[in-house]
């Protein structure tokens, strides 16, 4: 995973949460990720998006595994297009207004967190949350 630059890890992990998704979607799970490296909080992983994307147990598609393999490389190459965008992006572009959570109702129980945070928006299989203030 070192040997991963910062937008690697933030690409593949969009493309592995998300790659089924729509663009909407997948826009929604990076800003997630932006939203939370902005809010620098140690429990998800501080200031950097690579930090939270690998932080433990808090993107399950980097539980136990050391790189995500790009089994849909066209599907890939859409993705790099939508999370470049969102790297590049200001704080005042998020469409989803400071979204910190979501989690897939059809994969998981309620997760505990949600108790916490307020129901922002249902995007395909995702549903999105905020951290409460």
């Amino acid at each position: 995973m070192a040997q991963l630059s910062e937008l690697e890890v933030f690409r593949k992990t969009v493309y592995a949460e998300a790659r089924g998704e729509s663009v909407e979607g997948q826009e929604w799970v990076a800003w997630v990720i932006k939203n939370r490296a902005s809010q620098n909080r140690s429990y998800w992983g501080g200031p950097t998006i690579k930090g939270v994307c690998l932080h433990p147990r808090q993107f399950e598609c980097w539980n136990g595994v050391d790189d995500i393999y790009i089994g849909e490389p066209e599907v890939y190459r859409k993705v790099c297009k939508v999370v470049d965008a969102i790297y590049r992006a200001n704080p005042s572009d998020d469409p989803t207004n400071g979204t910190d959570h979501y989690h897939n109702p059809d994969k998981e129980d309620t997760p505990s967190w949600v108790h916490n945070c307020v129901f922002v928006k249902k995007i395909g299989n995702h549903t999105f949350y905020k951290s409460k203030s």
